[in-house]
């Protein structure tokens, strides 16, 4: 319920951004369901980067990731998954049952749990991994485009924010801003309401961001 006096969050959305969004839209398809999935690579979605963030573990983070997603991709059932993974509630179920997976596994290797934060956005990094292959099922592509969410960090929070013509009050946000569940749905709302008005979705916002940005630029 909008409360009374709060503008409509679309009154602060900046058609100049959500018009260079929708025109980069065809060329951020192009850049989904390429590579076959037999031929993917063994980083699975994240980079070095994003691992200097960890703190105090015992195995090296990528080694532990890796060992996770390629027990995920080693039976990972393409049709059996775009069958099921047609309703955005479907995928919701999904992607946390992932988060859970990974986070038993690193507790098992690590001796301690991920954050919050760092925990979904590399899941998140996983699934936008994910569309970039080809499982020649055309349904999974669609649902990972759909229903996937857009990890947070501090390209994509910053370029929402200048989606949103600055009106959060943000000074070089990151990751770790990414406090508990309520700020993740938070800004993942604010980029489906961004996206959906100009034709995409969170995860075409994730592939803009990196490739379109502020901070790529």
């Amino acid at each position: 319920m909008q409360m009374p006096g709060c503008p409509e969050l679309t009154t602060f959305f900046s058609q100049e951004h959500g018009e260079r969004f929708r025109s980069a839209l065809p060329t951020l398809r192009e850049q989904l369901a390429v590579t076959p999935f037999g031929e993917r690579d063994d980083h699975f979605g994240v980079a070095g980067n994003t691992f200097r963030a960890f703190r105090n573990h015992q195995v090296q983070p990528s080694v532990a990731y890796r060992e996770w997603a390629k027990q995920i991709c080693d039976h990972l059932d393409p049709r059996s998954l775009a069958h099921s993974l047609n309703e955005a509630s479907a995928f919701s179920i999904w992607h946390s049952a992932l988060a859970e997976s990974l986070q038993t596994h690193w507790r098992s290797r690590q001796g301690a749990e991920l954050s919050f934060a760092h925990l979904h956005k590399v899941i998140d990094l996983f699934v936008k991994w994910l569309s970039k292959h080809d499982f020649n099922q055309p349904r999974l592509t669609e649902a990972f485009v759909a229903h996937g969410n857009c990890a947070l960090d501090s390209q994509s929070l910053t370029t929402i924010n200048e989606c949103l013509s600055l009106a959060l009050p943000l000074t070089n946000p990151s990751m770790g801003d990414i406090h508990n569940r309520m700020t993740y749905d938070f800004c993942q709302g604010l980029i489906t309401s961004f996206a959906h008005r100009f034709g995409g979705t969170r995860l075409l916002f994730d592939h803009y961001a990196w490739k379109y940005g502020k901070l790529s630029q």
